[in-house]
């Protein structure tokens, strides 16, 4: 059976008019064309939709029957022309990202997205913690990509991975040379922050992290931004604390150390509005974590212990041809 949408079109405007004269001005088309199209349909079913003569023109009972089905298919394929027309202007989300995410996960969902949904548009700031928790609940940003669980209400949070912490120091410090460090090192050197009106969170967060070891951090404030801590550390100003995947970060005048206290993890995941139901923030959700899990479980296979701890210490240069030697 062959028939167009255009035909089902001419036939209920007809239905409605009954006037081939009136149908072919509401459609603008030619009356030769409404016929012509009106018989098609009829060829295509078998049947005789109108009754015409020369004063008037009325349904069979075949056309009675036909208008129900033809209303149903027109406005089902205008609500998915409508749908798929959208489509494109759907797939739009605007995201911050830690700086984890940055360095390790953000380039694997940017090129997943790239290649599953091309026409997804895909807008990332970097924003500081105080304004992450003003504009996810305003809703200029739609979601907050590797941090941690934020207390803001309504936001749902899916955690990714637990990273382990390490050390970054400068080169030129005597640590350097090291395989490692202890929490006890951190006492005679200062640490580095954010200040207090970016992120109200990292300086409590670092006190209660060395306050079982008996250590009391003197702080070295600094913006929010992680290049600019790792600028701070590599200019000897103190020690910033990251996760071990910065490692993967080649910053010049840096050491990575790992621990040798068992220090909790980090948790780090992903926030949004729990009550955005969005087809771009499911798509996007789906893709984070399917791209952590390859990328988190990726890590744990491959890295051995012994060559991690090794990979932490030496110069970026040298983390990069080793890393590629492994892989």
């Amino acid at each position: 059976m062959d028939f167009r949408l255009r035909q089902l079109q001419c036939f209920l405007t007809l239905s409605e008019l009954l006037n081939y004269g009136k149908t072919a001005r509401a459609l603008y088309m030619s009356q030769p064309t409404i016929t012509f199209q009106i018989k098609s349909l009829e060829e295509s079913f078998g049947v005789r939709l109108f009754e015409r003569d020369r004063q008037q023109v009325r349904l069979t009972d075949a056309g009675f029957a036909l208008r129900a089905y033809a209303q149903t298919i027109v406005e089902t394929v205008e609500a998915a022309r409508e749908c798929l027309g959208n489509l494109h202007s759907n797939l739009r989300l605007r995201v911050s990202c830690g700086p984890v995410g940055q360095f390790v996960l953000l380039p694997a969902v940017i090129r997943t997205l790239a290649a599953q949904y091309p026409e997804f548009e895909l807008e990332v700031s970097e924003l500081s913690t105080e304004q992450q928790m003003t504009r996810l609940p305003e809703g200029t940003v739609d979601a907050l990509l590797m941090v941690g669980a934020l207390p803001i209400d309504g936001v749902r949070f899916d955690p990714i991975c637990e990273e382990p912490l390490v050390a970054v120091i400068s080169q030129q410090s005597p640590l350097a040379a090291h395989g490692s460090i202890s929490v006890q090192d951190l006492r005679n050197n200062a640490l580095i922050a954010s200040r207090l009106k970016d992120c109200r969170f990292h300086q409590p967060y670092l006190h209660s992290l060395l306050a079982p070891y008996g250590v009391t951090p003197r702080i070295v404030e600094s913006p929010h931004s992680c290049s600019v801590q790792f600028a701070y550390a590599a200019a000897g100003e103190g020690i910033a604390i990251a996760t071990a995947s910065m490692a993967a970060c080649t910053f010049p005048g840096v050491a990575f150390l790992p621990f040798e206290e068992p220090l909790p993890p980090l948790r780090l995941g992903m926030a949004a509005i729990e009550t955005n139901d969005r087809v771009a923030m499911s798509l996007f959700r789906q893709v984070v974590l399917d791209c952590a899990r390859a990328v988190f479980e990726d890590k744990e296979d491959k890295p051995k212990p012994a060559l991690r701890k090794l990979l932490l210490h030496q110069p970026p240069s040298a983390v990069f041809e080793n890393q590629r030697a492994a892989g």
